[in-house]
């Protein structure tokens, strides 16, 4: 059995949490449904469910700690902001580098894609 100090049992952990498992609910059928699946993109699903599950935890944190932190130094008072503030935007990245990767496409693109299909048409 894994102690809760392995890092295997929290990957384990993090794919049992109500959280990942809707992620993976939501993207499975796409990414299932492509004419190219292969078992391999399994895994990749698995990593951008890990990353949304990151990017919910650190917007929580950033959302209740805020951006910005107060420091005092050698340089006086400084507002610095957050560390955590820099990763999210590292894994958003990573989210948007996997969903391209999955041929997963964002509403917001489907919306446009629409857009120029019905403009074709007219």
């Amino acid at each position: 059995m894994l102690s809760s100090s392995d890092p295997r049992a929290k990957n384990m952990f993090m794919k049992t949490t109500r959280t990942f498992q809707d992620y993976y609910e939501i993207f499975y059928p796409d990414v299932s449904a492509r004419e190219n699946f292969k078992e391999g993109h399994k895994i990749q699903l698995e990593v951008l469910c890990r990353l949304y599950v990151d990017l919910q935890r650190l917007t929580d944190f950033i959302d209740k700690s805020g951006y910005t932190y107060v420091s005092e130094g050698r340089n006086g008072i400084q507002e610095k902001v957050r560390p955590e503030v820099a990763q999210r935007n590292a894994v958003l990245s990573e989210i948007r580098n996997y969903s391209r990767m999955l041929g997963l496409v964002l509403v917001k693109d489907k919306a446009t894609k629409d857009d120029k299909e019905e403009k074709e048409f007219d």
